[in-house]
C-alpha cells in the first residue's frame, strides 16, 4: 500500500517532468497525470471543502449543463490547471494533487450562468467579469492566509493551478450553453 506522497510522485501531474521530454518518453503517464491528480486528496480538509463546493455549484451547473457538460467542465478545469502550471512554471518539482481546477471550473461556471449570488457582498452593480475577477482575489488572499497558517506555500500549485480551472471554467460556460440547447 503506498501513501499520499508516493501516489502524488507516481501519479500526480509534475510540470518539470513534463518539460524535461516526460511527455515523449512517458506519454501515457504524462498526458494522463492532470486527470489522475484531480483523484488523489491533498488533505482531508481540502478535499471536504472541494466536495462541499462541488455539491453546492456543481448541481447547478449540472442542471444547465446536463452531465456531460459538466463532465466535460470538469475534465477542462483540470487539464487547464496544469496547463496553467506547465506556463507560468515551468520548472515546479511539487506533483498535483486534488480537485481544485476541476472545481474552479465548476465554480467559474456556475458564475458566468448564474451570476453571482446576492449573499456574496462584492461588486454589485459590477459586470460578471469584474466580479468574478473580484472574488479570485478574495479567494487568493484567503489562499495565502492558509499557506501562511501552513506554513506550505507554492504557488503553481495552491494558486496558478485551481486560476487556470476557473478560467478554464469561465471560458467554457456559455459555449458549452449553447452546444447543450443547439436543438432546441
Amino acid at each position: 500500500m503506498i501513501g499520499l506522497a508516493e501516489a502524488s510522485m507516481m501519479f500526480g501531474f509534475i510540470p518539470r517532468d513534463f518539460v524535461a521530454s516526460g511527455w515523449r518518453d512517458d506519454p501515457v503517464r504524462s498526458w494522463l497525470s492532470p486527470l489522475a491528480s484531480a483523484f488523489l486528496a491533498r488533505d482531508f480538509v481540502s478535499a471536504t471543502f472541494n466536495l462541499i463546493f462541488l455539491l453546492i455549484a456543481g448541481r447547478y451547473v449540472e442542471k444547465a449543463l446536463r452531465p456531460v457538460g459538466l463532465g466535460i467542465l470538469l475534465l477542462a478545469g483540470a487539464y487547464a490547471g496544469a496547463l496553467a502550471r506547465l506556463v507560468l512554471t515551468p520548472g515546479s518539482l511539487l506533483p498535483s494533487a486534488g480537485l481544485e481546477p476541476a472545481v474552479f471550473a465548476v465554480i467559474g461556471a456556475y458564475f458566468m450562468l448564474y451570476g453571482v449570488p446576492g449573499a456574496i457582498p462584492i461588486g454589485h452593480g459590477k459586470s460578471r467579469w469584474v466580479q468574478i475577477a473580484m472574488l479570485a482575489g478574495v479567494w487568493l488572499g484567503i489562499q495565502l492566509v492558509f499557506s501562511l497558517i501552513a506554513q506550505s506555500f507554492e504557488l503553481s500549485v495552491s494558486i496558478i493551478e485551481p486560476l487556470g480551472g476557473l478560467a478554464a471554467g469561465v471560458a467554457l460556460a456559455r459555449p458549452l450553453l449553447k452546444w447543450q440547447y443547439r436543438r432546441a
